[in-house]
């Protein structure tokens, strides 16, 4: 109530010049806490509906390679033992030396691309149905210093767990 009386006693600019303050400060405050957020999240929305329709299809994939690992018919221990030896082999050449004890097997790397060894790790997976279960892996650079020219390669050790008969 004095409030309206102080106002009241303004004279009729100050009061309208009051009214305009009072309206922009008002529509200020409904700007920054009501409206920006939301134009906000409508500007954000399609980028992140795009990323999460890719995410949905990588684990649809993801899904479907464990379904048909699944699916796929149980191989025995040698059998398994032989195709990751032919595969450490024949994409690993001399970078790579694999060791088979019962159902483990340790692979020691001595230099091998990161194309040859995601090579040998599917290849692992799918034929042999040898799953990664431990990895001590150091990236270093063919020719020793971190030039343009030097290519980047891997050495330490992966270990596989074969399928148990």
């Amino acid at each position: 109530m004095k409030f309206f009386n102080i106002f009241q006693a303004l004279p009729e600019k100050d009061r309208q010049r009051l009214l305009v303050l009072v309206t922009l400060f008002l529509a200020l405050m409904l700007w920054t806490w009501n409206l920006a957020p939301a134009l906000k999240t409508l500007r954000e929305v399609p980028l992140q509906l795009t990323q999460l329709d890719a995410q949905t299809q990588q684990l649809k994939a993801m899904q479907a390679q464990a379904q048909t690992l699944q699916k796929s018919p149980r191989i025995k221990p040698n059998e398994a033992a032989s195709l990751l030896q032919k595969a450490a082999s024949e994409v690993l050449g001399n970078g790579a030396r694999l060791n088979i004890e019962g159902t483990r097997a340790t692979l020691t790397l001595s230099g091998v691309s990161a194309d040859s060894l995601a090579q040998f790790v599917a290849l692992a997976r799918t034929q042999s149905q040898a799953m990664p279960i431990e990895a001590h892996l150091q990236k270093f650079s063919a020719s020793g210093s971190a030039t343009k020219d030097s290519k980047e390669l891997w050495r330490g050790a992966l270990i596989l767990s074969l399928p148990g008969g």
